[in-house]
């Protein structure tokens, strides 16, 4: 079968209940449109899990939501973008909350789902199709190796530089002129990074403590940006959730990087021999 020609298409969703059941007849009708060589209950699947993860978007951010599709050349992804920073997980416990009945749903029938950290605030994204990739798969959906383009509905076409670390491709066709500057300004070229997972209590965003990442990030290029410094390519570092250090140059990166090397010797060599001496000043004083 000859694989679908497809481009990544974005829309932003307006933080209104009737805007919910529109972005899942979009997602549905340009899926359809695509001719992809899906299993049969994937695009159910896709219009319940595009309508709670949107619905989740609109509800806990209180705003208005970005959402992209895209072919990764054997799953549909839905990604959508919303102002809230804090990470949703199932909660069989407390269906009323983001991490509740919507997101067993997902973690049920998806593919694959996650989310990720971004300096608006986060992503949620899950995929749909088969349960197995095959590995000779190309997982980023880029149209043309290092380059993209956005093409006006008059055929006005712009072109830049697509990176290999990049993990979207910006390419769009039939915008209309009028949002051509708007789209430009929306590129940005992003590779995520992990960061080291430890417990983390947040009183207003969740109860209780849960495993969560912290100083993890991404490097960012925005070629439109009104700044010239966040034109080359920079890192952006969540320190916590909601608590970010943007912009940084390799420079400003080692010298971060120098600090926390520096409190983790302290942390170690400083703050640990009197922790343990705390503790043993305090037993020695209330013995059991």
């Amino acid at each position: 079968m000859t694989k679908p020609t497809t481009v990544p298409v974005g829309f932003r969703v307006e933080a209104e209940t009737v805007a919910v059941s529109e972005a899942r007849h979009k997602i549905q009708t340009l899926v359809r449109n695509w001719d992809l060589p899906l299993p049969g209950d994937a695009l159910r699947e896709l219009e319940l899990l595009s309508s709670e993860v949107i619905t989740n978007a609109l509800r806990y951010s209180d705003a208005s939501c970005a959402v992209t599709v895209r072919w990764t050349g054997a799953r549909v992804r839905v990604e959508v973008t919303d102002t809230s920073s804090a990470h949703p997980k199932p909660r069989e416990s407390s269906p009323d909350s983001e991490g509740g009945r919507g997101l067993l749903l997902v973690d049920a029938l998806a593919a694959d789902w996650g989310t990720t950290a971004d300096p608006a605030g986060k992503i949620v994204w899950f995929e749909v199709g088969p349960g197995t990739v095959p590995s000779t798969e190309q997982p980023s959906p880029w149209s043309t190796p290092g380059a993209w383009t956005i093409t006006t509905t008059e055929g006005i076409a712009i072109t830049g530089h697509l990176p290999a670390w990049a993990e979207d491709d910006p390419t769009e066709v039939n915008v209309p002129p009028q949002e051509l500057s708007r789209r430009l300004a929306m590129i940005n070229h992003r590779a995520f990074f992990d960061g080291p997972t430890l417990p983390i209590t947040a009183p207003d965003l969740w109860d209780g403590v849960e495993e969560d990442s912290v100083l993890e990030g991404s490097i960012d290029c925005n070629p439109y940006d009104p700044d010239p410094g966040m034109r080359m390519p920079v890192v952006n570092l969540q320190v916590s959730v909601g608590r970010w250090i943007l912009g940084l140059d390799p420079q400003r990166l080692s010298d971060i990087a120098a600090r926390l090397r520096a409190h983790a010797d302290v942390l170690d060599h400083k703050v640990r021999p009197a922790l343990i001496a705390a503790r043993d000043d305090w037993a020695s004083h209330h013995p059991q």
